[in-house]
């Protein structure tokens, strides 16, 4: 049984789920039926130097069933998982004592004296009751993940016995799924064991220290107001009201959050890809080396900088982060590298107009499939325009609504797309490159890449690092889709309210007994 003092495992291309944005992010395609605004906030609520959270009414509090965004944030205050995942994706134990992963076969050991909020023991039955309802329930951010368990079952007070319908040498990093007491989820506040617990002051609801917290009581935050609403769109005018002063907020979205006054800025790593998808039949991408010039001739890095407000890292890797093997002139370009890719193919400037001709002489222009209802992706296409000018070959955008940027994808009507992918933390890309992927609009098929990203899913601790390293020099020689970049979420504190403050991707509540109110 390996001891969890602190897990480290490294992440590569593979995840449980992937949900295609193509342009757009997920938040943006959230039901937009809301009600009024209800503003609960009292006076106290108001103090400065509180931290005052929003909180969803219309719906109860609970880690595996709770479907709003607001209340999400609740969440990470009031429950944890068996893991907790760092700024690099690497699962580290948290109701964890040790674990062993084998094949598909997976033992948890709870650590001893875990209590829940109301002094109760934590219990093996309290995870396999939590990992099951995540299964079963299709609307939970966590359902995916329950595909990829079998059966679950306690054997005893403290041990949890998992059997994976599929090997996973990342399983681990699916398991920061929040426990909570099992029976309470039809509670306005579901029990759990996080660093604060909800308590109700008259009419209203706050968040007070978990005086049970395996963590120690916190005690430099007595206290988080709640200030109720019954409208999803509503936090952003309520943390400019001063009504709350902590809040998540999505920056790469068609309708960007605009923060008024001063603020403090926290960014974080996610999952979500943004990549140049191909179409393999087209007689000139379906060759490596063209496909290999073009993802050269792109900046990244200034991508990265300027179109996505560096709110985004460069890739092109499909995995977050990038590994230390990568050279850096495959994020800045190489335009000398790239030229040299096309000449292999007979490809080169005859005539000195700065445009490339085939060998049988026809100059190369390409389109791009983009959807129009975001500004910074649109701006990226702008770049990639002058990146592609910049190796002879003119790009054409493709921008359309949602709606018909679908249509297109789905019919193959593009030679490249720009899509957007969200992976879960285990980065799993069978879906977007193997051959038959539910994800894969391009039409991959390459028996040897399948073969590397399944090698890499069951490869042992002894053989995942070099099984990984294989899979990312095969995609590099290969370039089935070209990554751009990964986003960053940002995490908006009022400006001088705490210090000690470090959130992590999934958990904005990771070590509050540090923080200091200013």
């Amino acid at each position: 049984m390996k001891k969890a003092g602190k897990i480290l495992l490294r992440v590569t291309a593979c995840s449980l789920a992937l949900s295609l944005l193509c342009g757009c992010t997920l938040t943006e395609r959230l039901d937009e039926t809301t009600s009024t605004l209800t503003n609960m906030t009292s006076d106290s609520q108001r103090q400065v130097g509180q931290v005052s959270l929003a909180y969803y009414t219309a719906e109860k509090v609970n880690p595996i069933t709770s479907s709003s965004t607001i209340n999400r944030i609740i969440c990470e205050a009031l429950y944890e998982g068996l893991f907790c995942l760092n700024d690099q994706f690497e699962p580290e134990p948290v109701l964890c004592e040790s674990y062993e992963l084998s094949g598909t076969s997976c033992t948890l050991v709870l650590k001893e004296g875990l209590k829940f909020s109301d002094g109760s023991d934590v219990t093996a039955d309290d995870v396999v009751y939590s990992y099951r309802l995540a299964k079963s329930t299709a609307t939970s951010m966590y359902y995916n993940r329950g595909s990829y368990m079998s059966s679950i079952r306690a054997t005893d007070s403290r041990t949890i016995q998992i059997t994976l319908s599929a090997p996973n040498s990342h399983f681990l990093s699916l398991l920061d799924i929040p426990i909570f007491k099992e029976g309470t989820e039809n509670q306005t506040f579901s029990i759990g064991t996080g660093p604060f617990v909800a308590s109700q002051s008259d009419t209203d609801y706050l968040l007070l220290p978990n005086e049970n917290w395996h963590g120690g009581k916190v005690s430099n935050v007595p206290q988080i107001n709640l200030v109720g609403t019954v409208r999803a769109d509503a936090v952003i005018s309520s943390f400019a009201a001063g009504d709350i002063s902590l809040t998540r907020a999505e920056r790469i979205s068609d309708d960007p959050a605009t923060i008024k006054g001063a603020v403090d800025v926290y960014q974080t790593p996610t999952t979500e890809l943004h990549y140049l998808g191909v179409r393999m039949s087209h007689p000139l991408l379906s060759n490596e080396n063209f496909r290999k010039a073009l993802s050269l001739a792109i900046d990244r890095s200034s991508i990265c900088r300027s179109s996505l407000q560096t709110f985004a890292d460069p890739a092109v890797l499909p995995v977050n982060p990038q590994p230390e093997m990568l050279e850096d002139s495959r994020l800045t370009g190489a335009l000398e590298q790239a030229n040299t890719y096309l000449a292999q193919m007979g490809i080169r400037d005859v005539d000195g107009d700065g445009k490339v001709e085939t060998s049988s002489g026809e100059e190369i222009t390409l389109t791009l499939l983009c959807n129009s209802e975001n500004s910074f992706k649109s701006n990226v296409c702008s770049q990639l325009v002058t990146a592609f000018s910049q190796i002879g070959i003119q790009l054409n955008i493709n921008s359309l609504p949602f709606d018909q940027y679908q249509q297109a994808l789905n019919s193959g009507n593009f030679d490249l797309y720009y899509g957007d992918v969200i992976l879960t933390p285990d980065f799993d890309v069978r879906a977007l490159l193997m051959s038959g992927g539910s994800l894969n609009y391009g039409r991959i098929t390459d028996a040897t890449l399948d073969s590397k990203i399944m090698s890499v899913r069951t490869a042992s601790a002894d053989t995942l690092e070099p099984a990984e390293t294989d899979f990312y020099e095969y995609f590099l020689s290969k370039m089935p889709i070209l990554p751009l970049a990964f986003e960053r979420n940002q995490v908006i504190v009022r400006s001088g309210l705490l210090t000690g403050f470090s959130p992590r991707p999934y958990n904005i509540f990771w070590t509050p007994n540090e923080w200091r109110l200013g």
